[in-house]
This record gives C-alpha cells, sequence and structure tokens, in this order.
C-alpha cells in the first residue's frame, strides 16, 4: 500500500507533488508514477478519492481528478502530454536520461515518430480514446443496473456520459484495438515506436488493463474493479492476443511490479 499525504500536508511541500487514485490501479495514476519512476524522479504521493468530489483537492489545483502533478510553485499539470513534458524536463535536470541510459527519454529522437507516438498516446489515454470509451461501458453498466440514479457519480457528468451513444462507443473500441494490432505487427521489433521502448508502450501497457486485467500477483486490484475491467472485453469483438502479449513483454522487460496502490 502506498503512504499518501492529505492534500493540506501536501500544500506544506516543495519539490514534485503527484495526486494518485488511492487504492485502485487508475491506468492515469499508474502510467504518471512509471513516467516519474523511469527518470529517478523522486515525488510525494498526494491521496486522490476516486469517485468522489474531493474538495480539498478542487481549492488547490482546481481540479477534482487524478493525476495531478505539482512541482513546487509551478501550475497543476493534469494531461498525460503535460505530465511526460514535466518528467523529461526533470528527467534532465537530473542528468539521467542521455543516449544508453537505462531511463532514457521516453521520446522518440526522430520527429515523425514523435509525432506518432503523441498521437498514438492520445487515442490511449485521451478523450474520446481506448480508456474513455472503455469508461463509457463501465459506467453504462452502473447506468443499466440503477438508472439515473447512476448520475450521483460526477464521473458521468466527467464523461459526457450518454446511454443512447454505447453501440458507437464499442464501435470505436473495436476499430481502435484493430488498428492498434496491424500497427503493432507492422513494426521492426517488439515497441510500438520503431525499435525502441517509448512512452506509447508504456501508456498502452497500464491501460491495457482496461482490456484484460494483469492477474493477481502483478496487479492486486480490489475485486469490484477488477470485475469493471474485465467487462469492456465481454463487450467487444474478439482481440487480436498480441496487444496483451506486447503489454506482458513490456512490464517485463521495463516496469516494476507488483503494482502498488
Amino acid at each position: 500500500m502506498t503512504d499518501y499525504l492529505d492534500v493540506n500536508d501536501a500544500r506544506a511541500q516543495t519539490g514534485l507533488r503527484l495526486v494518485l487514485t488511492a487504492g485502485v490501479p487508475g491506468p492515469w495514476s499508474e502510467s504518471a508514477k512509471a513516467l516519474f519512476r523511469h527518470h529517478d524522479v523522486p515525488y510525494l504521493p498526494v491521496r486522490q478519492e476516486g469517485g468522489r468530489d474531493n474538495p480539498e483537492l478542487v481549492a488547490w489545483t482546481r481540479h477534482r481528478n487524478a493525476p495531478i502533478a505539482l512541482y513546487n510553485d509551478e501550475a497543476p499539470r493534469v494531461r498525460w502530454l503535460e505530465l511526460l513534458d514535466l518528467a523529461e524536463r526533470l528527467g534532465q535536470i537530473n542528468g539521467q536520461n542521455g543516449p544508453g541510459t537505462s531511463n532514457a527519454s521516453l521520446c522518440p529522437t526522430d520527429r515523425t515518430e514523435r509525432m506518432l507516438m503523441v498521437g498514438l498516446i492520445n487515442e490511449i489515454a485521451g478523450e474520446n480514446g481506448f480508456a474513455w470509451n472503455a469508461r463509457q461501458l463501465m459506467l453504462n453498466a452502473t447506468y443499466q443496473a440503477v438508472g439515473e440514479k447512476a448520475y450521483k457519480n460526477p464521473m458521468l457528468k466527467d464523461y459526457q456520459f450518454d446511454p443512447d451513444q454505447v453501440e458507437s462507443v464499442k464501435a470505436a473500441l473495436n476499430d481502435f484495438l484493430s488498428f492498434l494490432a496491424r500497427h503493432l505487427d507492422a513494426q521492426p521489433g517488439r515497441y510500438l515506436i520503431g525499435d525502441r521502448y517509448s512512452a506509447a508502450d508504456l501508456y498502452w501497457a497500464y491501460f491495457s488493463n482496461l482490456l484484460q486485467p494483469q492477474g493477481e500477483t502483478i496487479n492486486p486490484m480490489p475485486g469490484f474493479l477488477r470485475k469493471s475491467y474485465e467487462l469492456t472485453a465481454t463487450l467487444l469483438d474478439p482481440f487480436d492476443e498480441s496487444l496483451v502479449a506486447h503489454r506482458d513483454w513490456i512490464f517485463e522487460q521495463h516496469l516494476e511490479t507488483p503494482l502498488s496502490f
């Protein structure tokens, strides 16, 4: 279990404070942690309660959700690209992300590959991307179970949930997974971008848990959440197993296990 600071204690600190969803392996939070770990950038974990109003956090950052990176007195960073850019910058300050190091830059040096990486991660982690649509299916399960009472959960508003859009959400997910499998197959090696590890591999490794969760020994998530994450695949067309095999290999080669949250 992670030892979290509460918001008020975190506000009094300097350096990097990283607001994370406590008690669950939320893919946005887990990816953010991995970015900074990759560059050996220390951070103080700060508690956010998933699906709650988090008023103290809003008063500090104007944001309810996680992750949020707060570095000294700089503005809060909440989007995946902002977090990646900050991790890369702090890694450079530490002198730890030069060529040939074990925690080298997660961004390709080639501009075309770098643009492809940014676009691909946005399809995975951005608004209306893979994870956004997977969450729509999970929220729909709640809506089907309890009806309009489901809207007490602020996540339905955050994700602009509309039960009339569920079928189009499924189609978008099927299309993306087919694309990603074809893209992976076309690469010269085992990575998503070119022939080396990048942030695209990191993000897919964590976000793929929304498609097929890792086993209990690697990802000891609460039972209710595992059931929710397992829902996605049951509602979609069969997907190419290479997508999960890639995730497992990336964890073996590059990422910390077991997950701790």
